[in-house]
C-alpha cells in the first residue's frame, strides 16, 4: 500500500512538472530576438541632422509619446563649432519601413547627461507606438540584451549581447557618467538607439564606445545611459 502511494505521488509530481514546463514554454516563454525586433521596430526611428555646407549627423531615436516626442543623444543633435555646442539647422526622422524623411523640431537637450528630446512635425497617418520602458535598476550581469539602431546609417538593425556591468561610472569626453556596460556590437549611427532587455523593454540608450591609450576605439563594448536616468530627463522636460 505504501509503495502504491509513492508511485502515485511520483506520478503526480511528473504531471505537475509537465504542466509547469508547458506553461513556461507556451505562456511565459522569453521572446526570440526576431520577436523583440518586430515588437519594437515601430517605436524606433532613424534621425538625420543637417546644417548646410557645415555639418551633418545621423543616429537613432525612440518614440516616447503618441503626439510625436522622441528621445536621443545630445551629441547626435548638436555639433561643436568654435568650441561651442551648436544646434543643427534641420532635423529629420524616418521609420524603418519608410523611404522619405519627416521633419522634426529640437525641443531640449542636456549636455551633461547627453540626452535630447525632439518632436515630429508631420505625424504619420498610422498611430505611433511609444517605446515600452523597463527598470534599469533591476538588470544583472549576464542578462541578454539587444541593441536596435541605425547602424552605419544603413537603416534600423538589431544586434545582441549581454550586460557586462549593470552600473559603472565612466569618464568620457571630460564628463563622468553612470552607464551600463555591455558586451555588444554597436557602431556610428547606433547613438541614441534602444538597449532592450529580453522582454523588449527599453533599459537604456546606446551612447558611446571607449578608446584605448593610443586613441583607438575599443570594439565589442558599448556604454549606455540607463533607462531610469532617461525617465528622469523626460519628466524634467515635461514639467
Amino acid at each position: 500500500m505504501k509503495r502504491k502511494k509513492i508511485i502515485i505521488a511520483v506520478s503526480l509530481s511528473l504531471v505537475l512538472l509537465i504542466v509547469l514546463f508547458n506553461i513556461y514554454f507556451f505562456v511565459i516563454k522569453v521572446p526570440s530576438s526576431s520577436s523583440v525586433y518586430t515588437k519594437s521596430v515601430n517605436s524606433i526611428v532613424e534621425i538625420k541632422c543637417i546644417t548646410e555646407d557645415v555639418a551633418q549627423s545621423y543616429g537613432t531615436a525612440e518614440i516616447i509619446s503618441k503626439d510625436g516626442k522622441i528621445i536621443t543623444n545630445r551629441h547626435v543633435v548638436t555639433y561643436i563649432e568654435s568650441n561651442l555646442v551648436t544646434e543643427y539647422e534641420e532635423y529629420y526622422i524616418r521609420f524603418a519601413h519608410e523611404e522619405d524623411y519627416r521633419k522634426a523640431t529640437l525641443i531640449y537637450y542636456d549636455t551633461q547627461i547627453d540626452l535630447a528630446m525632439l518632436k515630429i512635425d508631420e505625424l504619420p497617418k498610422f498611430d505611433l507606438t511609444p517605446i515600452r520602458f523597463g527598470d534599469s535598476s533591476k538588470i544583472k550581469a549576464g542578462d541578454k540584451v539587444y541593441a536596435i539602431g541605425n547602424t552605419q546609417n544603413y537603416g534600423i538593425s538589431i544586434t545582441q549581447g549581454i550586460i557586462s556591468i549593470p552600473l559603472i561610472k565612466i569618464e568620457y569626453e571630460g564628463k563622468t557618467s553612470d552607464t551600463i556596460q555591455c558586451d555588444l556590437t554597436i557602431a556610428e549611427g547606433n547613438s541614441g538607439g534602444a538597449l532592450l532587455n529580453d522582454r523588449g523593454r527599453l533599459i537604456g540608450i546606446t551612447t558611446f564606445r571607449t578608446k584605448d591609450s593610443k586613441g583607438q576605439v575599443v570594439y565589442g563594448f558599448a556604454y549606455c545611459i540607463p533607462s531610469n536616468i532617461i525617465k528622469e530627463f523626460i519628466k524634467k522636460v515635461s514639467i
